[in-house]
């Protein structure tokens, strides 16, 4: 008997990779005068290192009233899963595929020749597909060392940024294997490389404001320029609007103009660390506000989607600590307990209702992972990726019934792969997430304090080994992942080990740290700012591959 309940357990959880993806069509967009689709105009935000418990609507006592007004205006994802760290969680931003499928599972460090593979289609690409302009600023963190790495050669017609993981707010000089080096970079067309790439001088202006007034130059050069092609009934050349908008704040180091530093500089109990955090967190805010007024003042805002997402939970404990809060989630980034790779996420904006019918004011409990967004604004916006096979799946249907679902209608996704995590040559999981149950191979999900490094192993484990230890925690009863219920629910962790054996089957492998043909050289003089960052080697590849031993 026990064998059979297993055999029909096993199999309800093997037909959930047969269910189909609900689908939706175009045809809910609002046409314009000439019966095409009017598309959207699509504001992709990130907040860099969000702890998710930091937002003024978790009861924070930080400021971010512009961000909690536009999350309950909008959809608030309660269910929203990342990877447990920057350049992992970005890659999937822009292929809606899993690092275990692209190869991109660690953080890129500065002499390092990895980067998103150039043979993966980005979401720029596939927007542009049907007529976007897509244009990114602020923080790219998914490859340096060539030129082809960059945004302008990965589907953007500018980029005004940073390449590398994060430097000084105000100097904008990054540290690094050999000294101190300046980046601020404006790329001002596609397949921008060495000899179009400009140096921006930005040197004692405030990061977060610097790219505001970036993402304010575009949005109105495109208002103007979509006010033009009305007045000369040219509708072919109005275009919509992608804006990628990677802030660095809210990463280390910490660092805030004093103007938003003092709102908390009194806060009774709140380390030095924590009162600056605040300021910067509430600076981003304050950004988002800007933002939304330009739109608005431009004549875009009613046809505006837009997207507020972190790019991995808080790193409280260890992986560049800067204040943060994950709440009473366990762990933080560089982990794979729920405090780093879950974290807050929204869209909002008049033109969900008016061209989706999607209606707003609610929270979204279903489970979303950050590979999701591709497929979901693709559907939203009849573009077809044409790329390497989605991990992500659409939502717009799911976000029109307003999260209602039955036998006929399920939810969009009921498992997910949580992924590894590294830190310090130590890696941790996998995990997989399936309905409320989180299992977690090894003996846990990471470090818990900055003091202790737990021995995980020296590469990624092979997912479902039969011999490994496992942890299942049930997250309905304990979001916190207090009480491991492996013991009690035996056929849960069989079923859950297999899938991860199912997943192992097209594991690929992470990067070397570096393409041994291709050492870092140093960085270049130049008169006005000394040593720079600039790509050392176009002739790097950015896919080999570590062997798994």
């Amino acid at each position: 008997m026990v064998e059979m309940r297993w055999k029909l357990l096993f199999l309800a959880s093997a037909l959930l990779f047969l269910l189909p993806t609900p689908s939706s069509s175009l045809e809910d967009a609002e046409p314009n005068n000439n019966n095409k689709p009017r598309l959207p105009h699509i504001i992709f935000v990130v907040i860099d290192d969000l702890g998710s418990g930091d937002l003024g609507r978790h009861g924070s006592h930080i400021q971010t009233p512009t961000i909690d007004q536009l999350s309950r205006d909008g959809i608030f994802l309660s269910n929203y899963y990342v990877l447990p760290a920057c350049s992992p969680t970005r890659s999937t931003f822009m292929t809606g595929r899993y690092p275990l499928h692209t190869g991109c599972h660690t953080i890129i460090l500065d002499y390092q020749t990895q980067g998103l593979p150039l043979d993966e289609e980005t979401l720029p690409q596939v927007l542009r597909k049907v007529g976007y302009q897509a244009h990114a600023v602020g923080k790219w963190h998914l490859g340096h060392a060539r030129s082809a790495q960059t945004p302008t050669f990965r589907g953007f017609q500018s980029f005004f940024g940073y390449l590398h993981g994060g430097s000084d707010y105000f100097t904008h000089y990054k540290e690094g294997p050999l000294g101190a080096a300046y980046e601020m970079r404006w790329d001002s067309r596609e397949y921008c490389g060495s000899n179009c790439s400009q140096i921006s001088d930005e040197r004692g202006n405030y990061s977060t404001h610097v790219f505001t007034r970036e993402a304010t130059r575009i949005i109105e050069q495109h208002g103007k320029k979509k006010k033009r092609n009305r007045n000369n009934m040219d509708d072919d050349e109005e275009a919509p609007l992608f804006l990628y908008l990677a802030h660095q704040a809210v990463h280390a180091p910490d660092q805030v103009p004093p103007q938003y530093y003092n709102k908390y500089k009194d806060q009774p109990g709140w380390s030095e660390q924590r009162k600056v955090y605040a300021g910067m967190l509430t600076a981003v805010d304050q950004a988002i506000h800007n933002l939304t007024q330009v739109l608005k003042e431009n004549g875009m805002w009613q046809d505006t989607i837009l997207i507020g997402t972190t790019d991995n939970g808080g790193p409280t404990d260890i992986c560049m600590i800067q204040g943060s809060s994950n709440g009473r989630r366990r762990g933080g980034k560089c982990t794979v307990w729920e405090g780093g790779t879950t974290g807050d996420a929204f869209l909002t904006g008049p033109a969900l209702e008016r061209m989706y019918n999607i209606q707003s004011h609610r929270g979204y409990a279903d489970l979303f992972h950050a590979v999701d967004w591709l497929p979901t604004l693709a559907k939203m916006t009849g573009a077809t990726p044409e790329g390497k096979p989605l991990d992500g799946v659409s939502h717009l249907e799911h976000l029109q019934q307003q999260g209602k679902h039955n036998a006929s209608h399920p939810p969009p996704r009921q498992e997910l792969f949580v992924g590894y995590a590294e830190y310090e040559n130590q890696w941790y999981g996998p995990a997989i997430r399936w309905n409320n149950f989180k299992l977690l191979q090894g003996n846990g999900g990471g470090p818990e304090n900055s003091q202790t490094v737990p021995n995980g192993t020296c590469a990624p484990a092979q997912g479902g080994d039969e011999n490994a230890t496992y942890l299942l925690f049930n997250l309905e009863s304990d979001p916190e992942e207090r009480y491991d219920v492996s013991e009690q629910f035996p056929l849960v962790v069989e079923v859950l080990r297999r899938k991860l054996q199912i997943y192992q089957e097209t594991f690929v492998p992470p990067m070397t740290q570096n393409d041994p043909s291709c050492p870092f050289s140093g960085h270049p003089a130049t008169p006005d700012f000394g040593p720079t960052w600039m790509p050392w080697c176009d002739n790097a590849s950015e896919i080999v591959f570590t062997t798994i031993t």
